[in-house]
């Protein structure tokens, strides 16, 4: 029997983004979907074009917007939407320039800053000038081999903002790693910072540095950035043919006003790679249109971000959840970054961060959900502005949803959430209006029609089976990097079925 956990009142629905987004397309289309998500979800997969168009309408996207909706055609991924619509990604997230804030950086052994939204754009700003003074240019290639900072996301905004390409991996990832993504997309930049810790274990990644920089020729440019509330490692590294910079040169830089310039709605935004299991990780390239689209949708239909929350979820650099993370900004909400280990000192250390910081939506590993379990964590703490929690990376098991409501809050959205570097995004999530049920993924999600094929192509339930999305949407990857008539990219995802 199918166990309800949680269900949304009828005055969370009424207050929701989702509702609010129902009005939208009723008015628009004449329809009544009466707070039925199955309703929407058909409507929106029968409805691509139309579909799309309002995400950018409703989520109120800056940019310029083309005439026609999609352009259509037989080849799966050629599916183009939005075409001859125009943005710039980084203008989307820098969506306020006030003195609240945006972001929030700690550490495991306590440290914390803030930026708020004006500083944000004035960081960024340097950024951009910085870039302009080193001659970067579109479709230039920008990395960063460091930890989840706010340093690290206003190199990516500033990134996007000239419109050159964005690629990161965590300092887990020891130099050959890095090396062996990098270098298939022949970084100009590199930023690097230099040292990370991890359950109270200090870890130099500058030392790592030559070897980078011996194996990827490309890389002219070195920004180094001292680890916040640290000493900086004073060691004099000498690097080779590169032009190294201190982050805090860069912000000597006198502030001009970024002109945003637009990029096409397919323009390359960044590249993420494949784990590498099996051979060299592929380098998946994703357009910055596309991704700001459904980001949009699934931070404020799925998961009902609005102004003002703070969202928070437990990533490194190196996942594809630290992009989702990082796009919130668009919704004018504020992001909360944590490094190092979440259990330093104590086992519930992030529900003290979630406490403390009034974070609306918690976000983490089905592992780590398992992990309290085990431990028998029990909440000491009312969690009073957490609204949702958001589980992914692998399924979450019943015992891991009974759990939260057992020992976490009984009032909270527990939203089962899976998709993927291959699109940047999510194939199915949750919604506020049909009820959480224990060990069950609520929905697919909007624009995506999911199903589940056996090995001959067929739709199958309660099987085990292929994950499929049967129709196109923005974020399918532009391109694998270096693969030259799409033969890679084709073998990955359209080899098996017709």
């Amino acid at each position: 029997m199918a166990k309800k956990l949680w269900v949304a009142t009828s005055n969370v629905k009424a207050n929701s983004n989702l509702y609010n987004y129902e009005k939208f397309i009723s008015k628009k289309f004449n329809q009544e979907f009466n707070q039925e998500y199955i309703k929407i979800l058909s409507w929106s997969i029968e409805n691509l074009d139309n579909f799309w168009n309002t995400i950018w309408d409703y989520c109120k996207v800056k940019g310029i917007k083309g005439k026609e909706k999609i352009k259509k055609s037989n080849i799966f991924y050629r599916n183009i939407f939005l075409p001859n619509s125009k943005l710039n990604f980084a203008e989307n997230l820098l969506s306020k320039k006030d003195n609240t804030k945006a972001i929030t950086f700690i550490s495991e052994n306590g440290f914390r800053e803030e930026r708020n939204w004006k500083n944000l754009n004035n960081y960024v700003d340097k950024l951009n000038n910085f870039f302009h003074k080193i001659k970067l240019k579109k479709k230039d290639r920008v990395v960063a081999y460091m930890p989840n900072l706010i340093e690290t996301v206003e190199s990516f905004i500033a990134t996007t903002s000239v419109g050159a390409i964005w690629s990161s991996c965590s300092p887990d990832f020891g130099a050959k790693g890095v090396i062996e993504r990098f270098s298939q997309i022949k970084p100009k930049v590199l930023f690097v910072c230099d040292k990370y810790f991890y359950n109270g274990k200090e870890i130099n990644i500058i030392e790592r540095v030559p070897e980078i920089l011996k194996k990827i020729s490309s890389i002219k440019y070195l920004v180094i950035i001292n680890y916040p509330g640290e000493k900086y490692i004073k060691k004099k590294y000498q690097f080779k043919n590169v032009t190294q910079f201190l982050w805090s040169d860069i912000q000597k830089i006198k502030v001009k006003k970024i002109k945003f310039v637009k990029f096409d709605f397919e323009h390359e935004l960044s590249i993420l790679y494949s784990s590498g299991t099996t051979g060299k990780p592929k380098c998946i390239c994703h357009r910055s249109g596309g991704v700001l689209l459904q980001h949009l949708k699934e931070h404020q239909l799925h998961c009902d971000i609005k102004e003002k929350d703070n969202v928070f979820y437990f990533t490194t650099c190196g996942w594809m959840m630290w992009n989702w993370l990082i796009s919130v900004l668009a919704s004018k909400a504020s992001i909360v970054l944590f490094d190092g280990f979440p259990m330093f000192k104590k086992q519930d250390l992030l529900l003290e961060i979630v406490e403390k910081e009034k974070i609306s939506l918690f976000g983490v590993s089905a592992k780590y959900i398992d992990t309290l379990n085990k431990a028998k964590i029990k909440s000491k703490y009312k969690l009073k502005e957490l609204r949702t929690i958001c589980s992914t990376g692998s399924p979450l098991s019943k015992d891991g949803f009974e759990y939260i409501y057992k020992n976490l809050k009984k009032d909270v959205h527990l939203s089962s959430i899976s998709g993927g570097t291959d699109i940047v995004s999510c194939f199915v999530l949750g919604n506020l209006y049909d009820p959480v049920i224990s060990g069950e993924i609520q929905n697919k999600g909007l624009g995506m029609d999911v199903n589940i094929f056996n090995e001959s192509g067929n739709s199958i339930k309660n099987k085990k089976g292929e994950l499929v999305c049967t129709n196109p949407f923005p974020t399918m990857p532009l391109k694998f990097w270096n693969d030259k008539n799409d033969i890679k990219f084709k073998k990955a995802y359209f080899n098996k079925y017709p």
